[in-house]
């Protein structure tokens, strides 16, 4: 790989992966890490030495997303170019720099919106990009379900959202990700009862 950048993510920082005490605490609820323990797995069947680093730089970023740690997650990203795309979603969702990706991420820390399962049903990976697709499952206010168009029958409770959703992955010719494409489409929303909110979301995603 041609970055030092990225080929520290082969150290044992990235191999001791999360602190103990957040993945019990994540097992306690939702699932967060799935994604992690798929992209672990595919890491163990790859032989390709450019496809393992690739995955492991992956690997990274989803850690600094479920960790919530934004400096870990933007090493991951290319200093020289960056893109993320939503399709469909506005212009604030479509970051084009450090310092835009820097904040969108910490916006979605504020709103609650790192706090999701991410269950991958196909990965592949080329010498220049990796695509995921799944399953997404997050947690929304019913205010948010409204202002998304869609119809709830609760509109004060917390609601779950299950999308399907495709994730574009483009890698730089240093071996850093230059951002994310995500393509997606709402499968179902439904409100929780009090007793199936999980103890540890995030205070931003109630009420």
């Amino acid at each position: 790989m041609g970055s030092e950048q990225a080929r520290a993510f082969n150290g044992a920082s990235l191999a001791s992966g999360l602190p103990e005490a957040l993945i019990w605490e994540i097992e306690m609820t939702i699932n967060r890490t799935a994604m992690i323990d798929y992209v672990d797995a595919r890491i163990a069947q790859t032989s390709n030495s450019k496809h393992v680093e690739q995955l492991k730089v992956l690997r990274a970023h989803m850690v600094g997303e479920v960790s919530e740690d934004v400096d870990a997650l933007l090493a991951t990203i290319s200093p020289l170019r960056q893109q993320y795309r939503t399709w469909g979603a506005p212009e604030d969702l479509q970051p084009a720099s450090l310092e835009a990706i820097r904040a969108f991420y910490f916006q979605r820390q504020a709103l609650g919106q790192l706090y999701f399962q991410f269950d991958i049903d196909r990965l592949t990976v080329a010498d220049d990009i990796i695509i995921t697709d799944g399953v997404m499952t997050s947690f929304v206010p019913g205010a948010f379900v409204v202002g998304m168009g869609l119809q709830t029958s609760q509109p004060e409770a917390v609601h779950e959202i299950t999308m399907q959703m495709l994730i574009s992955w483009p890698f730089d010719e240093t071996g850093l990700l230059i951002g994310e494409e995500t393509y997606s489409a709402v499968i179902a929303v439904r409100p929780l009862a009090d007793s199936e909110i999980p103890a540890d979301l995030p205070a931003a995603l109630v009420g």
